[in-house]
């Protein structure tokens, strides 16, 4: 059990520190899409948003490959299944997200970017609670 919680701890780590590094360019593009202000963003504060979310997607999509190797013990198999399902059902969101930047006519497919930011909340919550569900099972 220590071991698997080290391990799920540093994933853990990893992801929030991904979260917290592609935050403000995050809030820097949903503050243009809310002010109608995407054309006031340069080309290169476009693309380099574009490429801080790519870069985050390659972040969870390796971790979600770490996630799929760990072996659980026994009586949290099904609760680490659930959590490999959701951070992959959240990483699938966040490429929605990243893909609705099209950085050669610097425009956002609002559709895909809105849908991408409900799920992506949606997924993030169901993931912790299953963490903690993990971490609290584990101290008992």
């Amino acid at each position: 059990m220590q071991q698997y919680s080290v391990l799920l701890g540093g994933h853990i780590e990893t992801i929030e520190e991904a979260g917290n590094h592609v935050a403000p360019y995050f809030e820097k593009l949903d503050e243009a899409i809310k002010s109608d202000g995407i054309s006031k963003l340069s080309n290169q504060e476009f693309v380099e948003i574009a490429t801080e979310f790519e870069n985050t997607v390659e972040v969870y999509q390796d971790v979600v490959g770490k996630l799929n190797g760990m072996s659980a013990p026994v009586r949290f198999i099904g609760a680490h299944k659930n959590i490999q399902q959701l951070f992959t059902a959240y990483t699938s969101a966040t490429k929605m997200m990243a893909d609705s930047l099209d950085t050669k006519t610097k425009q956002v497919d609002l559709t895909a970017f809105t849908q991408s930011e409900k799920d992506q909340d949606i997924y993030l919550d169901k993931f912790f609670a299953q963490v903690r569900r993990i971490f609290t099972m584990g101290t008992k």
